[in-house]
C-alpha cells in the first residue's frame, strides 16, 4: 500500500505583487493629493479669517462725523385750522306764530336791514286788542273815581263850613277819612293803566317781531322754516333757529401754535393761508390776537389769522394750512438725528478730538424737524460730532473718521 504524497504547491510569480504595491502607492498619493487640494486650503484660509478678525477687533472703530450749522434764520411753520366767518348768527323768532312767507334761501346775499320773512300772528293780535279794550276801560274807570274824589272833597268843604254847631266832629272825621280813601281809589285806578298801557306796549313789540330782518350784512347758510311752519319765540333746545347768517367777507382762522413757536407769534404778524381745493393759491393773512395763555391741556397757544376773502373762494367752515414766517435773530446749532444718543442719561453727543478721541457731552434739545434736531446748549460750531455711533463705545477710545 502506497503512502499518498504532499500536493505540491506551485511557487506565485512576482509580477502580480509588485502591481498590488503599485496600486497602494498610487491610492496613498491620489489621497494625499486630495488632502493637499481640500483640506489645506481650508486651513490657511480660516488662519486668515482668523488674522482679520483679530485685526479688525484690534483696530480703532470707524465713526462718521459731522460739523454742527446753523438753523435759518428764518422759519416757515405750517400748522392746521379752522377757517370761520367774521361775524356768524343764528336768527331766531322773538313771537309766536305760523310763517307767513320767507324771502330768502341759503346762498342769498342779503343787506342789513332786509327783509328776511313774515309771521302771522293772530294770538299776539288777538291779545293786543284785548290789551286795548282793558286799557280804555281802566281809564274810564279813572274818571269816575276822579269824579268821585271831587264830590268828596267838596262834601268835606261844605261840612267844614258849616261849622261846629251845625255839624258833629264825628262828621267831618268821616268826611275827611272818605276823601282819603278816594284819593288811593284814584291812585291805584292809574297805576292800573300805567300797567295796561305796559302791556300794550309790549304787545305792540311783539307784532313788530312779525318782521323778520337781517341784523347786518352776510350770506344765508341755513333756512329751517318754509311758509305755514309753527313758529316759536326764543333759543331754547326746544325751539330751532329760523335762518342763520354769515359775514365772510374777512374770515378768521384758529390755529393751535406749540409751545416751542407760542413766544414767536405775535399780533400784527402776517401769515400765508392756502386751502387744497385750490393749489397754488396762497392769501395773505394778519395774525389779530392770540389766548395769550399756553392751554393745560394740549400744551398750544390758540391764536386767531384773519384773511381777507373778496372773491369769496374760502369756505368758512373748511380746513387750512396756515404758513408762520418765524424770525430769529440768533438761531440755533442743528444736528442730525443720528448724533443723538438718548438714554438713561439724557441726550448726549459723541465728540471727536483732533487726535481721534471719543468724548461723550450732554446737550439740550429744542425743535425736531424730523431728519435734525436742534440743539440749545452744550455744542459749538467748531465740535466734531460723530453719528450713527454704538453706545457701546467706551469714554475716551480712539476711533477713525471714516472718509
Amino acid at each position: 500500500m502506497s503512502i499518498p504524497q504532499p500536493a505540491v504547491v506551485p511557487a506565485l510569480d512576482g509580477v502580480p505583487v509588485r502591481r498590488i504595491r503599485r496600486v497602494l502607492v498610487a491610492a496613498a498619493a491620489v489621497f494625499a493629493f486630495l488632502f493637499l487640494v481640500g483640506v489645506v486650503p481650508r486651513l490657511v484660509l480660516r488662519h486668515r479669517l482668523r488674522t482679520s478678525a483679530d485685526a479688525v477687533q484690534n483696530r480703532a472703530p470707524m465713526v462718521s462725523t459731522v460739523s454742527p450749522r446753523r438753523s435759518p434764520e428764518v422759519v416757515e411753520v405750517a400748522l392746521p385750522g379752522s377757517m370761520e366767518a367774521i361775524l356768524e348768527t343764528g336768527i331766531w323768532a322773538r313771537t309766536d306764530g305760523y310763517l307767513n312767507a320767507r324771502f330768502v334761501d341759503i346762498g342769498d346775499r342779503v343787506n342789513k336791514g332786509q327783509l328776511l320773512a313774515d309771521i302771522d300772528t293772530p294770538e299776539v293780535d288777538q291779545q293786543l286788542m284785548q290789551a286795548i279794550a282793558t286799557m280804555s276801560q281802566e281809564k274810564a274807570n279813572v274818571v269816575k273815581f276822579e269824579a268821585d274824589l271831587a264830590l268828596a272833597r267838596t262834601t268835606l268843604q261844605r261840612y267844614v263850613a258849616a261849622g261846629p254847631g251845625t255839624v258833629s266832629k264825628q262828621q267831618i272825621d268821616e268826611r275827611t277819612s272818605a276823601v282819603t280813601d278816594a284819593e288811593k281809589v284814584v291812585d291805584a285806578a292809574r297805576a292800573t293803566v300805567n300797567a295796561d298801557e305796559a302791556n300794550v306796549h309790549r304787545l305792540l313789540e311783539l307784532q313788530s317781531f312779525q318782521k323778520v330782518y337781517a341784523p347786518f350784512d352776510g350770506v344765508i347758510t341755513v333756512r329751517n322754516v318754509d311758509p305755514g311752519s309753527l313758529i316759536s319765540a326764543g333759543s331754547t333746545s326746544g325751539t330751532r333757529e329760523l335762518f342763520r347768517l354769515a359775514q365772510v367777507d374777512v374770515l378768521r382762522i384758529f390755529v393751535y401754535v406749540p409751545q416751542s413757536y407760542a413766544p414767536d407769534i405775535r399780533a400784527g404778524q402776517s401769515a400765508d393761508v392756502s386751502v387744497r381745493e385750490l393749489p397754488g393759491r396762497v392769501f395773505q393773512g394778519t395774525v389779530t390776537r392770540t389766548a395769550g395763555a399756553i392751554d393745560p391741556t394740549s400744551r398750544t397757544l390758540l391764536t386767531e389769522v384773519q384773511v381777507p376773502n373778496p372773491e369769496r373762494l374760502l369756505l368758512s367752515g373748511s380746513y387750512a394750512t396756515v404758513r408762520f414766517k418765524v424770525q430769529r435773530a440768533e438761531p440755533p446749532l442743528v444736528v442730525p438725528q443720528s448724533a443723538l444718543l438718548i438714554d438713561a442719561n439724557g441726550v448726549r453727543v459723541a465728540l471727536v478730538d483732533a487726535d481721534g478721541t471719543l468724548h461723550y457731552r450732554p446737550i439740550q434739545i429744542g425743535r425736531d424737524y424730523g431728519n435734525d434736531a436742534e440743539v440749545l446748549s452744550g455744542l459749538e460750531t467748531t465740535d466734531v460730532v460723530a453719528t450713527g455711533i454704538s453706545a457701546n463705545i467706551a469714554e475716551g477710545s480712539r476711533v477713525e473718521i471714516a472718509n
